[in-house]
């Protein structure tokens, strides 16, 4: 194996310091728990600083695990392109950091991630992530670990003559196969290099020393993410953050962090009283983020009583329980409309609740502003010709509206969905020749999808 260096260059002036404005706004959001916007502010700054360890990639690493903690999913697929991945080595390495950002701990990203960092000549970060990778790898039953992957760690901390990090990979991966001739040779000559290398790590303050000190904070945090499924830490953190936030009452991050804590409980009388708090702050501020808070618990506590019903068997009071969860979120969503007017996200969700209660009236009014951003139109436009449907405007806004949506970039399983309706509502206005075209399409497409295939066959009898 070689043992070229490839040491760490010095940030370079022209981007030092370029991130700074954005990791500052990005350390503030975090402390209030939005750890969405959060990850994207720290994104803007590495685009601009990709070099930035501790100011950058780490906090963010940090803002992921909290923001899986308190049960944050990964990217759906609109949210995938939201950071497209182009030529630039450094554009690559934020979509990676992005979906990342999204899924701490999956290993493909964290690849992508630490392929992107070296192609961008950036060998400090590439370590940094290349030891959260071999870490990881370390905790997991000896099955379950990649092979693949531990061979392409034990190559580049062998070329980055990380001896120590080299060394440790290379016996995971023997531990895999004891057996492996060739494992086993490679673990002897690193350990002959390590022998021979002289100097170690380097001076104290080289980035390399900063990584492996940074990467250790995100372990410790690591830790405390699996930790958080015991209730006796989660009762220790509670007393703590309340400690926290009766010191200073005013401070977002700490009305936030005691929030957090009473929630992560998943008990309605610690959720009742992270309402209050929440309640407290929204009076005493007027902003109306902790309002919306209060209405997300309130909405995770409806559903919970939902699934509670249906396991019950009571069907009459499961579509009680199913009908009030629909109120509650049409109402919560109304007023964050109201608060946010140019957030079409919102205004997505809240068509989904108009047309599920049949407010379809309403419904096609904030479908048709809903529509406006790419990540929700394919989805917004199947609602709005299912609301034109139900009042009767089939033959001419419904059909129109999908035919439309045919004309942008469709997902096969949207492409399906949008034919079979068109299918459907061709049907109804004995418009034959058209329902067979796209009925047909959709039966190329997927010959099971739903009843597809049996109402062509009947529309083809019916046509001779």
């Amino acid at each position: 194996m070689t043992t070229a260096p490839n040491q760490a260059p010095e940030p370079s002036e022209p981007n030092k310091g370029k991130g700074k404005k954005f990791f500052d706004r990005a350390d503030q959001v975090a402390e209030t728990g939005s750890w969405d916007f959060a990850i994207e502010l720290y994104l803007e700054g590495i685009l601009r600083e990709p070099e930035a360890i501790d100011r950058g990639h780490g906090p963010l690493w940090k803002a992921a695990l909290q923001r899986k903690a308190k049960g944050g999913k990964p990217a759906g697929f609109f949210e995938k392109n939201k950071y497209k991945a182009g030529k630039d080595p450094v554009s690559q390495l934020a979509a990676a950091e992005y979906l990342l950002g999204k899924d701490p701990g999956n290993e493909v990203h964290m690849e992508q991630f630490f392929k992107a960092a070296r192609s961008a000549e950036l060998p400090a970060v590439a370590k940094w992530m290349l030891d959260l990778l071999v870490e990881s790898q370390r905790q997991k039953p000896v099955k379950a670990r990649n092979k693949r992957l531990l061979q392409e760690m034990t190559k580049a901390f062998d070329e980055l003559q990380e001896y120590d990090q080299a060394i440790l990979a290379c016996a995971l991966l023997l531990e895999t196969d004891r057996t492996n001739n060739v494992v086993q040779e490679t673990l002897k000559n690193l350990q002959t290099q390590k022998t021979i290398q002289k100097g170690g790590y380097g001076d104290k303050n080289t980035s390399f020393t900063k990584g492996v000190k940074n990467m250790q904070e995100q372990l410790d945090a690591s830790e405390r993410d699996e930790l958080v499924q015991s209730d006796d830490f989660k009762l220790r953190e509670i007393e703590k953050k309340r400690a926290d936030y009766l010191e200073t009452p005013a401070a977002p991050g700490k009305i936030n962090a005691y929030a957090d804590a009473l929630i992560a409980m998943a008990d309605e009388g610690y959720e009742n009283e992270a309402v209050d708090v929440l309640m407290k702050a929204y009076r005493d501020t007027n902003s109306y983020q902790y309002r919306m808070r209060v209405g997300e618990i309130r909405i995770k506590q409806a559903q919970r009583r939902v699934r509670k019903v249906k396991d019950s068997g009571d069907n009459a009071a499961y579509a009680e329980a199913m009908k009030a969860q629909a109120q509650l979120e049409l109402e919560e969503f109304t007023e964050r409309a109201a608060n946010y007017p140019t957030d079409l996200t919102v205004k997505y969700e809240l068509g989904r609740r108009q047309y599920a209660l049949g407010q379809y009236d309403a419904a096609i009014g904030s479908l048709q502003q809903a529509r406006r951003d790419a990540r929700h139109a394919v989805r917004a436009n199947i609602m709005l010709a299912k609301s034109f449907e139900k009042k009767g405007m089939h033959d001419r806004e419904a059909v129109d509206t999908l035919e439309e949506t045919l004309k942008g970039q469709l997902l096969e399983d949207q492409e399906k969905e949008v034919r079979y309706l068109l299918g459907l509502l061709y049907i109804k206005t004995a418009q034959h020749p058209q329902a067979e075209q796209h009925l047909s399409r959709v039966t190329q497409i997927d010959y099971n999808y739903k009843d597809a295939r049996t109402r062509l066959e009947q529309i083809r009898a019916k046509m001779g």
